[in-house]
């Protein structure tokens, strides 16, 4: 099927419209008029970093694909007043041996993370900058006009788990692109949950799917969460086809009443990509709800919007989605697309 370009008031810009005051790498790939998918990797070489690492390098991103590499180096010294000018002396000293010995590990850290990257055939840029990781990543991110962070879910702080650490809660808020938040090692099994309601955020879920190339191996799990079952779409009081005059196929019933949705499936012709498409729709809180569904289908990664359908205006992260990355057993990627009708954060 031909696929019909978005309509204009509901277009998600490309990355090359975006505007930035640094120069990105040069792109690289073979597929000629595609604009690059740039993935920008935050590291500090902990394990959770690493986990994203091999994330990035499982994913069947479509070329062209850039890569660049940052670490940040944070060193907060501690409050010294002395009267005695060789202790002063001794304290800065010490300082500057901290800062020196933190840059030569920034750097050792990136030449391993690029190194194991363009193993992969890619070409990688690096950068090193100063500063408070949390903040510096979503600044050099926006500079460097990324479509996507990926971080570990924790750093090299002292606390391990599911929930979030500072910097990554910090990128998964304020980043204006799309963040990818490893938690485990890649699986490897090509199986994809995208939980959705019927919001402009689920669609920009659905085209996101552009950005792989998915194989015929591929298992794509929607899931839409119901507070009640009025609210549930009853498919025999109507005919289920989309705003392209497509009629929908049937496991795409519960989005009957959301045509920006609708469309968007057919568009991406989900249901004759990929060997396997299911929808699982469950009643009740979502937040539950999408964590049963993601225990119950165990997926290499789990993909839902950056807002919802009761997500408030002012706020960069929806509730929803802030509470299931933070307790969701896998990976997760949040897509936050720019353009109109999207606020940046």
């Amino acid at each position: 099927m031909n696929r019909r370009p978005p309509r204009a008031d509901r277009r998600v810009r490309t990355p090359t419209e975006r505007t930035a005051s640094i120069e990105p790498p040069s792109r690289i790939g073979t597929e000629v008029g595609r604009p690059p998918m740039h993935i920008f990797f935050a590291t500090d070489g902990s394990a959770s970093a690493r986990f994203a690492q091999a994330q990035i390098l499982a994913m069947p991103w479509r070329a062209p694909v850039q890569l660049t590499v940052m670490t940040a180096v944070h060193i907060s010294p501690p409050p010294f007043t002395s009267f005695v000018s060789s202790a002063q002396q001794a304290f800065d000293a010490a300082l500057l041996t901290l800062r020196r010995e933190a840059e030569v590990r920034a750097e050792e850290v990136l030449n391993k993370a690029r190194n194991a990257l363009e193993a992969g055939g890619t070409s990688v840029a690096t950068r090193r900058h100063a500063g408070s990781p949390g903040a510096t990543i979503v600044e050099m991110a926006r500079a460097c006009r990324a479509d996507l962070v990926a971080v570990g879910s924790r750093g090299l702080g002292p606390y391990k788990g599911y929930l979030l650490g500072s910097v990554s809660d910090h990128v998964a808020n304020h980043a204006r692109c799309s963040v990818l938040l490893a938690k485990t090692p890649p699986k490897r099994t090509g199986r994809y949950l995208l939980a959705l309601d019927d919001s402009r955020y689920a669609v920009a879920v659905l085209r996101w799917l552009r950005e792989l190339d998915l194989s015929k191996a591929a298992w794509i799990h929607l899931v839409k969460v119901f507070r009640s079952t009025e609210e549930f779409p009853d498919p025999d009081r109507r005919d289920w086809v989309c705003g392209c005059d497509r009629e929908a196929p049937a496991m795409f019933a519960p989005w009957g009443d959301a045509p920006e949705v609708m469309k968007a499936m057919c568009d991406e012709g989900l249901d004759a990509k990929v060997a396997r498409v299911t929808v699982e729709v469950r009643f009740g809180q979502e937040v539950p709800e999408i964590l049963a569904a993601v225990r119950k289908f165990d997926p290499e990664l789990l993909v839902m919007g950056a807002k919802g359908r009761y997500s408030t205006a002012a706020s960069p992260l929806g509730n929803v989605a802030r509470k299931v990355i933070d307790h969701a057993p896998c990976s997760v990627l949040i897509v936050r697309p720019s353009g109109q009708g999207f606020p940046a954060p």
